[in-house]
């Protein structure tokens, strides 16, 4: 638990057992100089590298510089080494109003280098390993159309016509009964080129597939 702006009333002696208890850790690893006591507090002196969140940074970095440069397949590799960081939620088990939002927006970034990976891997024509992270995202967040799209595509180019229609279909009766909405025209669009025998076009994946040429 981190306090915000009202600690409880033994809160230096709760910080006090806390930071020993770090300071042991930090012995223990050979490390005990990184937390330095200050007049108003305490100081960890910690290295990017060091870090789940300065690795992700560093090669979500990597990854945009390289996509950039029209180098998709390195692109690709920081997206997927990128994601490879997390393990669960951001900052899970610590509580606090500040500690809430900023772990919103490390999910929102972690979000989009999760989509910018999959929109890559389609437009290099990678589609099946994207199956499984696909699935999973869109357990969680089922109402997620530009989810449902990619793993439309995903499936069909992995030969699953009949999974990425039903998909659709599952996908259109959760909008109904959730919502009240019928699907965007972009997902409406991906099933009638699925109906035609045509690929599931985006403006994403078009891109790189004109790029690659």
């Amino acid at each position: 638990m981190i306090w915000g702006y009202a600690p409880p009333p033994k809160v230096r002696n709760q910080i006090q057992v806390h930071i020993s208890h770090i300071r042991k850790i930090l012995r223990g690893a050979g490390t005990p100089e990184v937390l330095e006591t200050k007049p108003d507090g305490y100081l960890l002196h910690l290295e990017p590298a060091a870090s789940d969140v300065g690795i992700f940074n560093a090669l979500e970095s990597v990854g945009e510089s390289a996509f950039k440069e029209h180098r998709y397949r390195a692109a690709g590799e920081a997206f997927r080494l990128a994601l490879s960081v997390w393990r669960g939620q951001a900052l899970s088990g610590v509580e606090a109003v500040f500690v809430n939002s900023e772990a919103r927006l490390l999910e929102e970034r972690r979000r989009a280098v999760f989509r910018r990976w999959v929109d890559i891997e389609i437009g290099l024509g990678r589609p099946e390993h994207l199956l499984p992270p696909l699935f999973q995202a869109a357990r969680a967040e089922p109402l997620d159309e530009g989810l449902c799209l990619r793993l439309m595509a995903a499936l069909q180019r992995s030969g699953r016509i009949a999974d990425a229609l039903a998909l659709y279909r599952s996908c259109q009766r959760l909008l109904r009964q959730e919502l009240g909405i019928e699907p965007h025209e972009t997902l409406v669009a991906a099933e009638c080129a699925v109906l035609r025998g045509e690929l599931i076009e985006h403006q994403e994946w078009r891109f790189l597939e004109l790029e690659l040429r």
